[in-house]
């Protein structure tokens, strides 16, 4: 195969600050080298730049003013993910503010099309495809299962009051294939506590999963603290499941937002502080809407991003 160079820009997303927040490199596939991104190919790309996400963006570097849809891919070093949302908030900026793309309205990801748009001068918002789903067990009930009990007590947190959280933790779906175990803390102090190993071998857990089209999923736990007395709405999150600190996550974020607006059965507007114990602090936004009946109807994620690097891959 012949050699060639693709563009790719990062970005620090859900801060303005460079530095801080979460970094995420955006590399670009113009329609005449699509052929020669094959999967493999991207996944070494991604394992290269070694981010918790890489997005590559099916795109020229001039888009035509008729084209209102870009099609993404969304990769971390091990793995395709259907949807994630620091790639999203971050490509949307790109789009939307840094290349002046106002023509494009949509993103289209595995997960489905996602609608995004300018808020203001720097921040973006996307409208979040969602199938919530909340499943019927959590890591205490598997406990005895004897499939299941070695891998969960081997990957749990080693401090105590952590761990009793981690296994009443509620497991839920954001869409199929992308599910957090929703790890309820009671203070700042214990959320600093919480370490990157072990890491849990979901593989190993299969009958955690509801059966079914949601049983194949990425799993992870999103540990979440409220920050502010008598509010359901503003919190401090960490998520540490990847082997490695995620400075913020979104879909983890709208993951949480939509299962307190299913507890609730009201839409909110969530505001999450992450990355704050690695010193990359990401401010993200959640905001839901629910039908008469109390069902989730929208999920809105929304943030900004600042440009740090541009520059070519060699493949």
């Amino acid at each position: 195969m012949a050699s060639f160079n693709l563009h790719f820009i990062t970005v620090d997303v859900f801060t303005s600050t460079r530095y801080e927040g979460n970094p995420l490199a955006v590399v670009f596939v113009p329609p005449s080298q699509r052929s020669l991104a094959t999967q493999e190919i991207k996944q070494r790309i991604a394992r290269e730049f070694n981010l918790s996400e890489t997005v590559f963006l099916h795109a020229e570097s001039n888009v035509r003013p008729d084209s209102t849809t870009l099609e993404v891919n969304i990769f971390t070093s091990e793995e395709e993910l259907p949807f994630a949302g620091h790639p999203t908030i971050g490509t949307a900026y790109l789009v939307v503010h840094h290349l002046g793309w106002s023509h494009v309205d949509t993103l289209l990801t595995k997960a489905g099309p996602i609608p995004i748009s300018a808020v203001g001068a720097q921040d973006v918002k996307a409208e979040i495809p969602h199938a919530v789903h909340v499943h019927s067990s959590t890591l205490s009930s598997l406990l005895d299962k004897s499939e299941a009990s070695d891998a969960i007590t081997a990957g749990l947190s080693p401090h105590d009051q952590i761990r009793q959280a981690e296994l009443s933790g509620t497991v839920v779906s954001i869409v199929k294939g992308m599910t957090f175990i929703l790890v309820k803390l009671p203070s700042l102090d214990l959320l600093a506590k919480v370490t990157d190993s072990p890491r849990l071998q979901f593989d190993k857990i299969p009958s955690l999963l509801d059966k079914g089209e949601w049983e194949k999923s990425f799993v992870g736990r999103y540990y979440y603290v409220y920050t502010e007395e008598g509010s359901k709405t503003k919190v401090q999150t960490r998520m540490v499941e990847l082997g490695f600190e995620d400075p913020a996550t979104g879909s983890a974020g709208c993951t949480l937002g939509a299962y307190l607006t299913w507890k609730e059965k009201k839409g909110a507007k969530y505001e999450i502080t992450q990355g704050v114990e690695m010193g990359r602090r990401s401010g993200i936004v959640v905001e839901t809407s629910v039908t008469e009946e109390g069902q989730i109807k929208g999920i809105q994620l929304g943030g900004t991003a600042v440009v740090v690097m541009k520059g070519s891959v060699a493949v």
